[in-house]
């Protein structure tokens, strides 16, 4: 009779134990099932973008593509694009038919963490395939030490998964609270006030204006408002007949106000009149800009090379000749630093660094060509 009690308690034990093994079975692949979740959530919402009549079917095409990745492919996506900084080269302003979207969130983060983070993730993939794949394997139900072994095991893997459950998690958290934050402001009176304020201007017109303003101005700066008719209907037909239904203004001055980039005045003509005349605010640098730019291709006309390139130090002189204090205006409207830097972002120039016999590195530029 003690012998079968003893029996019968052996075989309760390996009953719980072997429940218990199970049960945390369940509940560390739950626990990755979770984490897996919260990578897609991330990676799905983490980056948005796109003009706001496509948005809404790209970000469902990205949910359906990111649905079906496997949580390796995951944790590659999830380290670079929050860890990594974004590209936030916008859309040019002559592809901009509507209003544009972009979002993106990001975690700062030095090599010694991003280094850190991708080890940690990668370990956690490599848990979760074990535990799915080649645990079973090697789990005998019908063994306590067996049992013992494959449970203390799985309270090992627990404690690696949980730090970085906690850390998605908390940025999920962040994330959503950052999302409200936006969508509260893009909701308010200001935030709708920006949104239109940012299209109009980045919009065609505004910048034909702003090159009108640098090419057709008098010695003093101001260009008269009367020259622009001709040339917006010539370059963009149809674009003062929709003023009123495309930005809501009856006038052109009206829309040049509202955009926050011009000033305008009025003067008297000799004949009793009265003319407008506009030019860039002083503070956007715009016109300076256009100056540097212009005095770029002029030295590059008149000193490149026979391959096209032209020294940098040859421009770099020449614009400290002549426009010390443009570069001055730019240097500090644009946080640009050098003319190395104006360069390489204004997207018109190729840059290049050769190697001289001496062991002297020069920097030279030359004009994008046209293809």
């Amino acid at each position: 009779m003690t012998i079968q009690l003893r029996a019968m308690d052996s075989e309760l034990d390996l009953i719980k134990m072997r429940d218990e093994v199970l049960r945390k079975i369940g509940r560390n692949l739950l626990n990755f099932q979770k984490i897996e979740l919260m990578l897609k959530h991330l990676i799905t919402n983490g980056r948005m973008s796109g003009p706001m009549s496509e948005f809404k079917e790209n970000q469902e095409r990205r949910a359906a593509v990111v649905h079906k990745q496997t949580m390796g492919n995951l944790v590659g996506q999830f380290i670079e694009n929050t860890f990594s900084e974004h590209d936030n080269s916008s859309q040019s302003t002559a592809e901009l038919k509507e209003p544009y979207f972009s979002f993106s969130f990001t975690v700062d983060a030095d090599a010694d963490f991003y280094e850190s983070k991708r080890q940690a993730l990668k370990s956690l993939v490599d848990d979760r395939n074990d535990l799915i794949h080649h645990l079973l394997p090697r789990f005998n139900p019908e063994s306590i030490d067996s049992c013992l072994e494959i449970e203390q095991y799985l309270d090992q893997q627990r404690e690696r998964l949980i730090p970085e459950y906690d850390h998605l998690k908390s940025l999920i958290e962040s994330f959503e609270e950052a999302k409200k934050i936006h969508a509260d402001f893009l909701n308010s009176e200001e935030g709708i006030k920006q949104f239109k304020l940012s299209f109009l201007q980045q919009s065609p017109i505004v910048a034909l204006l702003l090159n009108i303003s640098t090419q057709q101005s008098r010695s003093d700066g101001w260009t008269l408002l009367s020259v622009t008719g001709p040339q917006i209907r010539r370059i963009l037909p149809g674009e003062l007949e929709q003023l009123k239904h495309k930005w809501e203004y009856k006038t052109l001055k009206e829309l040049m106000l509202v955009s926050e980039f011009f000033e305008i005045i009025e003067e008297p003509t000799e004949k009793g009149g009265i003319r407008v005349l506009y030019r860039p605010k002083p503070e956007l640098a715009y016109s300076a800009f256009n100056r540097l730019l212009n005095s770029l291709l002029d030295t590059s006309n008149r000193t490149a090379r026979a391959d096209g390139w032209t020294l940098l130090s040859t421009a770099i002189q020449q614009i400290e000749q002549t426009l010390a204090e443009d570069f001055a205006l730019v240097k500090e409207t644009y946080e640009c630093e050098s003319l190395k830097r104006l360069i390489l972002e204004s997207e018109l120039f190729d840059f290049f660094e050769e190697l001289s016999n001496r062991d002297t590195i020069y920097e030279l530029y030359r004009p994008k060509t046209i293809d």
